[in-house]
């Protein structure tokens, strides 16, 4: 019997709510629908892991001992790498970070034809720091940090972003990614929602606009989504918010009731939901999703509410353009209250939202945001 070629993935940051997203996803889906042998390396950072059955099963959790840093590496990442590099036929990491550059010389060296893959995963707003930074007047550890970024190119055989826009801007900057560089968005596990989650029509979801997160962090931003929602006509709409609350906040909100207090029975505060079916459900329920962060890089969150039809209405983050077709299945909004609520209040407008739309929504979805669609084109991209 033929052996199946093995894909690796290396983030040792791995908790179990990583398993059902893209760090989890896309080795399982190399595994589910290409047919690899498939492992996700990682120190034990939970006590159980239950998604690894539930969610992602025939996917492998290989937990190695953590053996502490060495300056910026991972002492057991590269024992692990001396041993086993040989049989791994991808070795796939996540970021742009300077510990990667150690891990694929060792990985080239002991397996010179392994081909190593990074899914960047991250705010395009990085490079452009990052670049700013490079190209500024430090030059002794510019020199460092340039000399760093041409071994990582020259190590890795394939790079992918999550959206159009990034590529565009990657190979403005760095044209030697010609020919290394492809889009890879996150998305969702269609053929376990299709079994798992029967799909609402259009006419039995429910006046709901949605948000999920965590409440009152610095990059969710959720006081622009409630500073607009207090000046939007929400007429027989009501708006849920998922996830948990910062401490801090919850002050801010208490103030926010006491003085909106007809809004106390529009606006609910659900707090954690960890059962992902009930989660889906939420998506199932609801007609528009809101997303108001100052910054993201691919949110899952994207790509499931638009499996389950949600009309998008996002502040001007990364990925925004890309998930809403450039606007055709979703509002981009600038970061302002006023601009917020304007995008909410046309969206609630009679006969905005209709069967018509919703499909299109979720044929767009299913086009471009599901996993075995997505990875059959990296797995493509591995094999040319």
């Amino acid at each position: 019997m033929k052996q199946k070629p093995t894909f690796v993935t290396v983030f040792t940051e791995t908790e179990n709510f990583h398993l059902v997203k893209d760090v989890g996803q896309l080795p399982y889906f190399m595994y589910k629908t290409e047919g690899y042998d498939a492992t996700l390396i990682s120190y034990q950072n939970n006590v159980e892991y239950p998604f690894i059955d539930q969610e992602v099963n025939g996917l492998k959790l290989n937990f190695i001992p953590n053996k502490g840093r060495f300056l910026y590496f991972e002492l057991g990442v590269l024992y692990y790498l001396f041993n086993h590099s040989k049989s791994i036929a991808v070795l796939n990491l996540f970021h742009f970070k300077k510990d990667h550059i150690l891990y694929l010389l060792i990985y080239k060296l002991v397996n010179p034809k392994g081909k190593a893959y990074i899914k960047l995963d991250m705010d395009i707003l990085f490079f452009k720091n990052y670049n700013a930074f490079l190209f500024s007047n430090y030059r002794i550890k510019n020199f460092v940090l340039k000399a760093l970024t041409s071994w990582i190119f020259k190590l890795t055989d394939l790079f992918s972003v999550e959206t159009d826009q990034a590529k565009d801007y990657l190979l403005n900057i760095y044209p030697e990614l010609q020919n290394k560089l492809i889009c890879v968005p996150n998305g969702v596990d269609n053929l376990y929602l299709d079994k798992e989650i029967p799909i609402k029509a259009f006419q039995e979801k429910e006046n709901i606009i949605l948000t999920v997160g965590r409440i009152g962090t610095e990059q969710k931003n959720t006081a622009l989504l409630l500073d607009a929602l207090k000046i939007t006509d929400l007429k027989d709409w009501k708006v849920y918010i998922l996830g948990p609350i910062e401490e801090s906040f919850k002050k801010y909100i208490a103030n926010f009731y006491r003085e909106y207090p007809q809004l106390e029975n529009k606006i609910i505060f659900t707090g954690n939901i960890t059962d992902r079916k009930e989660l889906f459900d939420w998506y199932n329920r609801s007609k528009i999703f809101c997303l108001s962060s100052r910054y993201e890089g691919f949110p899952i969150a994207f790509p499931e509410a638009l499996y389950f039809g949600n009309y998008l209405i996002s502040s001007p983050v990364s990925s925004a353009e890309h998930i809403t077709s450039k606007g055709k299945y979703g509002t981009v909004a600038k970061a302002d209250a006023h601009e917020f609520s304007k995008a909410i209040q046309n969206s609630i407008e009679p006969g905005f939202l209709s069967s018509q739309r919703y499909e299109e929504i979720r044929r767009f979805s299913k086009d471009h945001f599901t996993w075995p669609g997505i990875v059959k084109k990296l797995a493509d991209q591995i094999k040319s």
